[in-house]
């Protein structure tokens, strides 16, 4: 048997084998996700066969690790301040990236109607695997109509991110958010899942 604390617990190596006590949700979706997109460090290969599927776990995994990031009340704003702040995107990007997380979550589609951020406009989605291309590119703006394309590699690449970030800020003891990632991940650890 291995002892490790929390944070390794947390944010353990999805190459690693399962351990027979059970590992954390972070680690089964993100070995989950290798099985659908390839080596986490590869985002230069051909995309996805299972493209859709692993959007859908790399966007509720940022979601999921925003509960350890933001303090903020409601997913929309854990999420948006974790984008914005962990993948250096304006406001109006971050806001766009979740709303596509709800048109693909929520209504399993590439388009959904904003009730909060610019309320009743909808956004539609577009993703495309080319590359480089940044993660949200704005195509058409209308008043009540917004159209972006989504990258696939940036959005792995965020999301990849988004884990180191918080990584480092939980092994950073200086940091001015180490307590609070340290917390939820105390309470969110011991989340485990029996495996193989």
């Amino acid at each position: 048997m291995i002892i490790t604390g929390p944070i390794e617990s947390f944010f353990k190596n999805p190459k690693a084998e399962p351990s027979p006590e059970g590992d954390g949700i972070l680690y089964h979706l993100r070995r989950d996700l290798e099985k659908l997109y390839g080596d986490e460090s590869d985002n230069n290969g051909d995309a996805s066969m299972h493209t859709m599927l692993a959007i859908i776990g790399m966007l509720a995994g940022i979601d999921y690790l925003s509960k350890t990031y933001s303090s903020a009340e409601g997913s929309r704003k854990r999420f948006v301040e974790t984008v914005e702040n962990l993948c250096n995107m304006s406001n109006d990007d971050s806001e766009a990236s979740y709303l596509f997380r709800c048109a693909l979550v929520h209504s399993v589609g590439l388009s959904t109607v904003s009730n909060r951020y610019r309320k009743g406009t909808k956004f539609n989605f577009e993703v495309t695997d080319d590359k480089p291309v940044p993660l949200i590119q704005k195509l058409a703006d209308a008043s009540s109509e917004v159209t972006c394309r989504i990258s696939y590699w940036e959005l792995k690449r965020a999301f990849l991110k988004v884990i180191s970030e918080i990584e480092n800020i939980a092994r950073e003891l200086g940091h001015p958010k180490n307590s609070h990632v340290i917390n939820k991940i105390g309470h969110m650890h011991s989340e485990k899942l029996l495996k193989r």
